[in-house]
């Protein structure tokens, strides 16, 4: 037993000539078909909520998504929109199904290899290989953070390809000291900075522990150490598309680049860093123990248990894969640190950011079933067998918890949302939107469904930026040409909605807390509101009757008038961006009709906000105020206006 825990003193063995067996062929075949038809059938059928409509609609004109650009991303999904099925945006969600199958695939071949490296004397053990392979794929595969990356257009699934990629190349460099390995590490590291190059290089010191910083003949050598160099950076050449497809105009471009300094200045956020300080360090120890509750609750707390176990017997019998592990889940949970300013456990983005993380512990996850597989060989095989189907049994327990969760196939809610809004404007309309949410899905509906293409949209929030400003000046120069160049922010929308108005476009906008100067020119529609050059007293029935009938139709799938709130399918109840959305509407409605003094309307709305939101306090004492101003008004006594609040979601 302790020749098969000692892992070897090298790895000088000359690499195998034999092919690999049927049965391994068979099961890589398998795992990635397994993985693929999951992805697939619980892909979402349209656009979804926040950079997913940037992403899609951005690969559907090749333009610049936001920052860092991602554009290895781009150009990839570019040239999978081809094909001839579903429509453009459930290609780009396949899309990413494809990569996290690969990626799945890939890793199956690194734990085997990683076994034969690390304890040669694998092959004793009947089934414990194969079963503790799958247990790492099943619980890595099937939690929130990765499932849900593979069944939307985003960039993590391609991130953790790349990674794969990466860490297959070590281990065959290790297994046969070829420095052809080592070249095209470096260029598919660069490759691969052109999609998320933060969290890619968060896991290089890793990498770099997992292999022995290569060889010393490539570190003793000038020439070797040139090329690889070069092909690092010929990889990371990709971002060159930037710059160049910035000099055509593209419709869709984030950021002002028109030259590679400046383009350098877009990837790495340079504006952002210099405005960094240390207030991230003050809350430090917070957002770890909701990081370690957030991979508790991904892996299932048995699965976890499991993984803390392959990290602790791991660092007694291999240390190498133990560092390897450790410096993979400590830079991933440095980065999440550093760049996170809202910890929301249910973002998909924070998840994406954490799933090289999720990975560290599902790899000691199946590492620590091999070793507990191993240490009671000895037993009977009837323990042993019922071991095996016990440990499997386990490794499903993450899919049963986040199927619900991760389960998009029927969810086509932001692409319903968008499409409201749209739908019901007025021809050559102008639509000023006040959330990035709302912005990148109107871009899909746009430029790749090609959806209302009459109407200009205008985000309010970005018009604080030069660069955005700069760019909506050329695409729409008549509703721009009186306006001064120096304005910016709220002078120049004020500005804009004026100019609108003058040409008689109908103007609509995305009504906020900012406007209640404006309330008296305002008539709702749906979620929007239409401006009204001249003021509104009292809403028509007609705009009445016509709201309603939005609200009954809404777009977010709820039964308005049900107790229970939520429709039978549950789509809406597992889809936290969709509820925050609903109670931000909500409330901008029930704010509304409060500044109007439709007391009555407004206690209907803020009540189905604190459905969403049952424990905002803020929300609870508006109500409060709004029911006792409805009961004073019955009796005709003075009224007193209700405070002021919003809700936290």
């Amino acid at each position: 037993m302790k020749e098969f825990f000692n892992s070897p003193r090298g790895f000088n063995s000359k690499r195998s000539s034999k092919k690999l067996p049927t049965l391994e062929n068979i099961i890589c075949v398998l795992v990635f078909i397994f993985f693929f038809l999951i992805y697939w059938r619980t892909s979402c059928p349209a656009v979804f909520w926040w950079d997913s409509g940037d992403l899609i609609a951005n690969v559907a004109v090749l333009g610049l998504p936001h920052r860092p650009g991602f554009p290895i991303y781009v150009l990839l999904a570019k040239l999978f929109s081809f094909l001839p099925f579903e429509t453009f945006a459930q290609r780009i969600n396949i899309l990413s199904a494809l990569f996290a199958s690969l990626s799945l695939l890939i890793f199956y071949q690194v734990f085997l290899k990683s076994l034969k490296l690390f304890f040669p004397a694998r092959d004793k053990v009947k089934g414990a290989v194969l079963i503790s392979a799958l247990c790492f794929l099943l619980v890595f595969g099937l939690t929130y953070s990765f499932w849900i990356q593979a069944v939307r257009a985003e960039v993590y699934s391609l991130n953790v390809l790349f990674f794969s990629l990466l860490l297959f190349l070590i281990v065959l460099h290790l297994e046969c000291r070829r420095l052809k390995y080592i070249y095209l590490f470096f260029f598919l590291l660069g490759l691969g900075l052109g999609n998320h190059h933060i969290s890619l290089l968060s896991t290089l010191p890793a990498l770099l522990a997992f292999g022995p910083t290569f060889d010393a003949r490539l570190t003793l050598s000038l020439k070797k150490i040139t090329v690889c160099v070069l092909l690092l950076l010929l990889g990371s050449s990709v971002y060159l598309y930037l710059p160049v497809r910035a000099s055509s105009n593209p419709p869709l471009a984030w950021g002002e680049i028109d030259s590679i300094s400046s383009s350098g200045g877009f990837i790495f956020a340079l504006e952002t860093i210099k405005d960094l300080n240390l207030g991230f360090l003050s809350d430090i120890f917070l957002k770890l123990s909701q990081i370690f509750k957030l991979l508790s609750a991904q892996l299932t707390f048995l699965c976890f248990t499991i993984s803390l176990i392959g990290l602790f017997l791991l660092f007694r019998h291999n240390r190498k894969a133990f560092t390897f592990l450790l410096l993979l889940i400590a830079g991933n949970c440095a980065v999440v640190i550093f760049m996170t300013t809202e910890f929301i456990s249910t973002n998909p983005d924070l998840h994406g950011y954490l799933i090289f993380s999720i990975f560290g512990l599902a790899f000691a996850y199946g590492m620590g079933i091999f070793l507990m597989l191993n240490h009671i060989g000895g037993s009977s095989s009837f323990i042993h067998n019922l071991l095996l189907v016990i440990f499997g049994a386990i490794s499903f327990f993450p899919m049963f918890k986040h199927y619900s969760e991760a389960n998009l196939s029927n969810n086509r809610i932001a692409q319903d949302y968008g499409s409201s809004i749209l739908l019901d404007l007025d021809s050559n309309s102008v639509l000023f939107a006040d959330n990035v949410n709302l912005n990148f899905i109107l871009r899909e509906l746009q430029y790749a469904e090609g959806k209302r293409e009459d109407i200009s949209i205008i985000d309010r929030g970005l018009l604080s930026s030069k660069w955005y400003v700069k760019q909506k000046r050329r695409q729409d120069r008549a509703l721009f040409s009186d306006i001064p160049e120096n304005l910016v922010g709220e002078s120049i929308f004020h500005a804009l909605l004026k100019r609108s108005l003058t040409l008689g476009q109908p103007t609509y906008i995305e009504f906020t807390e900012r406007d209640t100067g404006l309330v008296n020119h305002l008539i709702p529609a749906g979620y929007v509101f239409k401006v009204s050059r001249v003021p509104v007293g009292q809403l028509s029935k007609e705009d009445l009757l016509s709201q309603k009938r939005w609200e009954k139709n809404n777009p977010f799938r709820v039964n308005l008038q049900d107790e229970s709130f939520y429709l039978g399918d549950g789509v809406f109840q597992n889809d936290p961006d969709a509820q925050r959305v609903f109670a931000l509407s909500f409330y901008r409605l029930g704010l509304f009709y409060q500044l109007k003094k439709m007391s009555s309307s407004a206690l209907d709305k803020f009540s189905l906000v604190r459905k969403i939101d049952p424990g905002n306090q803020e929300l609870i004492q508006k109500i409060k105020d709004l029911e006792e101003l409805k009961t004073l008004s019955k009796t005709s006594r003075p009224s007193l206006p209700p405070s002021q609040g919003k809700p936290s979601g």
